[in-house]
């Protein structure tokens, strides 16, 4: 299981949303306020809908990371992995374009009320950390691919 690259790669994945939900979801939901302002003004969109969109958009980092461990430990199935891996993907690229949204009304309010310039490079960073996980995910899911058609030619010429 661990000599796999494809488990390093979901591995580093669920360590990558991990940080981007435990160190972020704080500063996830002062932004959000400064989204739903922005949105109050223009749209008319009632506030339950927006805390809902908050609860749920706040925890799919933490979807995707269980996800990730669960696509990990059920390496003795190559076709259940690859659906799992492939529902990963899927999340963590919606989870890039939210993130390409969600900073795009919110970036310049955040650097805004950042206390220093080192919080200023992570938030910066954990604008692209979607993307390398997304990245991560398919590297695993192309790796997954590999060793069952390995596995496959090797049934066949048996």
């Amino acid at each position: 299981m661990i000599q796999r690259i494809q488990t390093l790669y979901l591995l580093l994945a669920s360590v990558f949303y991990f940080c981007y939900w435990f160190f972020g979801l704080n500063w996830y939901q002062s932004g959000f306020k400064i989204l739903q302002d922005n949105f109050s003004n223009d749209f008319v969109i009632n506030s339950p809908i927006l805390e809902l969109i908050l609860i749920i958009t706040s925890y799919i980092p933490l979807v995707i990371l269980i996800i990730c461990v669960i696509s990990i430990f059920s390496y003795k199935s190559r076709i259940k992995q690859i659906l799992i891996c492939k529902i990963s993907l899927y999340l963590s690229l919606f989870m890039s374009f939210y993130t390409l949204f969600y900073f795009y009304f919110t970036l310049e309010g955040l650097v805004a009320i950042m206390s220093s310039k080192t919080l200023e490079i992570l938030m910066y960073a954990a604008i692209l950390n979607p993307f390398v996980c997304s990245y991560l995910i398919y590297l695993a899911l192309k790796s997954i691919r590999n060793d069952n058609e390995l596995i496959e030619s090797l049934d066949r010429i048996r």
